[in-house]
């Protein structure tokens, strides 16, 4: 049987989305450049409690979480499941994306060390 490829991680993803969005800025303006996205999205379950995350694949070392951040055990697990795959992590504020705070990434920090050392 083949192993997960998730085995070592401290939480899975409960489903990948692999999602490509393009279009017109403004239907009235013709021949200006659109949008074109390409991304990758994670959904992550805990708890009875679901939470995304989003890397687009034009920023290969940076992730979002999608929408408001708790502060919980699942908001942590994901993060580190993040920060093993990527070097810029941010989550939705009230201006827009910022970077995880500090104290938060460095418990999520702390926390990987652990279990990269147990798992080891």
């Amino acid at each position: 049987m083949a192993a997960s490829p998730y085995e070592r991680d401290v939480i899975a993803p409960v489903a990948i989305y692999h999602r490509v969005e393009f279009g017109d800025p403004d239907p009235n303006l013709p021949g200006q450049f659109g949008y074109f996205y390409n991304y990758i999205d994670y959904d992550f379950t805990l708890g009875g409690r679901t939470l995304s995350a989003r890397h687009y694949l034009d920023e290969p070392q940076r992730a979002l979480l999608l929408g408001t951040p708790v502060e919980d055990e699942l908001t942590l697990l994901v993060l580190q499941f993040l920060l093993m795959r990527y070097d810029t992590l941010e989550w939705l504020g009230r201006d827009g994306y910022l970077k995880v705070p500090k104290p938060v990434m460095n418990a999520v920090r702390e926390r990987l060390d652990i279990h990269l050392a147990r798992s080891g």
